[in-house]
């Protein structure tokens, strides 16, 4: 099974403000593949707000020189398109961004299928006291830099794989069997968020 972690940091609010991106594909359970962009946002979406400066570090000087995300999204398209699943932690977010950025740029995407280890991590572990991703990082002994990127799609792709162990699951339909988490569907070029999924509320990763 190849799953691939996805995470975005953003300069603020709008859909169309990525300014980081990291990857995480793994194959039968092994790591294959880590990468990370930095992302200049487009023009009128590039305003660096305080306070995600403090969650993530990133400013507009570190992505000033960097390319808008079309330089970059056939290989992020390429690396999700391959996924049997993709998982990402508070994932409504994560496709949001992704829905918002291409759609600014009017670029295609295909039908993604992905899965909020967020959601899912209550369901497996009910008792913990926190379902945050260092919270769940810490559970699993897996250290990691948070707000990096690359290092929190990582970071996300551990936690599910550790929750597959967790249930006993073999494969991505036993793992929605055993704990009955929603699998959710970006269709292709445009999405409308599910009943029970509220966008416009959706915060940045925790």
């Amino acid at each position: 099974m190849i799953v691939t972690a996805l995470d975005f940091e953003t300069a603020n609010c709008s859909d169309a403000s990525i300014c980081a991106v990291g990857i995480a594909v793994f194959e039968r359970g092994d790591l294959k593949e880590s990468l990370h962009w930095l992302v200049r946002p487009p023009k009128g979406h590039g305003f660096f707000r305080e306070d995600f400066i403090e969650c993530h570090g990133l400013t507009w000087f570190d992505v000033q020189g960097e390319p808008e995300f079309p330089g970059i999204a056939s290989r992020v398209l390429e690396c999700l398109a391959n996924a049997e699943i993709i998982v990402a932690h508070n994932a409504h977010f994560e496709m949001r961004m992704l829905r918002g950025t291409m759609g600014h740029f009017g670029l295609a995407y295909p039908e993604l299928r992905f899965l909020c280890t967020l959601q899912a991590a209550r369901r497996v572990w009910p008792e913990l006291p926190s379902h945050n991703l260092g919270a769940l990082a810490s559970h699993i002994s897996h250290d990691f830099q948070h707000h990096d990127p690359e290092a929190d799609a990582n970071a996300a792709g551990r936690v599910f794989l550790a929750m597959m162990h967790e249930t006993g699951a073999a494969t991505l339909g036993d793992f929605i069997e055993k704990t009955g988490i929603q699998l959710h569907h970006l269709p292709a070029g445009e999405w409308s968020a599910p009943a029970n999924i509220s966008l416009e509320a959706a915060t940045p990763n925790i």
